[in-house]
């Protein structure tokens, strides 16, 4: 081997090498959830109906497991090191199957990819689900829209929309998250309670 491809083949190292060193690692992101919904006075009795909950509609950049903070009207961006724990739908639809079954609204609750068969399924659309600011002060904008369908005919039997602001206490991500989770509390509670007289007034 020539001296000059021996020179050449010990830069080539060297600087593999520097890069390793010099270039630094990025922290693995925090994943973030929701906190378990709280309910409060679960119903006594509940109601024959099975109900599927799907995982909401979205689109980008909702469809995705980023915390959207919303600086301005006109732009999202996303909390740095931090993320969901799964697509922010599919965090959605679980806390909102996990407080329709602690509540005993219904005799059994399942979601879309549950083979179980449902009396009931609820459609959901989110339009909103993000951290606003306003100067100083922030806090959680969340939109859904929902729908209650009948699986044995395909009729539509009620329809609802909910727009709920949370304050945050502060701008860190546990006092975002936090925000978000009581946000999420408050829909899923209300959301609750409204397919369960949906269902009863038939």
């Amino acid at each position: 081997m020539s001296t000059g491809i021996i020179r050449l083949t010990t830069l080539m190292v060297a600087v593999s090498m520097a890069a390793c060193t010099v270039l630094p690692r990025p922290e693995p992101p925090r994943v973030m959830d929701l906190a378990p919904p709280v309910t409060e006075s679960p119903f006594n009795q509940p109601l024959s109906a099975n109900i599927r909950v799907d995982t909401p509609l979205a689109s980008d950049p909702l469809d995705s497991a980023t915390i959207l903070l919303k600086p301005t009207p006109y732009e999202f961006q996303a909390f740095h090191q931090a993320r969901w724990r799964d697509s922010t739908p599919v965090v959605i639809r679980d806390h909102l199957a996990r407080h329709l079954r602690d509540s005993r609204a219904f005799r059994n609750v399942v979601i879309e990819t549950s083979p179980a068969t449902s009396d009931l399924t609820l459609l959901t659309e989110l339009s909103a689900f993000h951290i606003q600011y306003n100067g100083t002060n922030g806090w959680v904008e969340f939109e859904l829209h929902a729908e209650l369908v009948s699986v044995r005919n395909g009729q539509s039997l009620c329809l609802r929309s909910w727009n709920v602001q949370e304050p945050a206490a502060g701008t860190d991500l546990d006092s975002v998250v936090q925000a978000f989770s009581r946000a999420g509390n408050t829909v899923a509670s209300e959301l609750t309670r409204w397919a369960r007289a949906c269902q009863s007034a038939r």
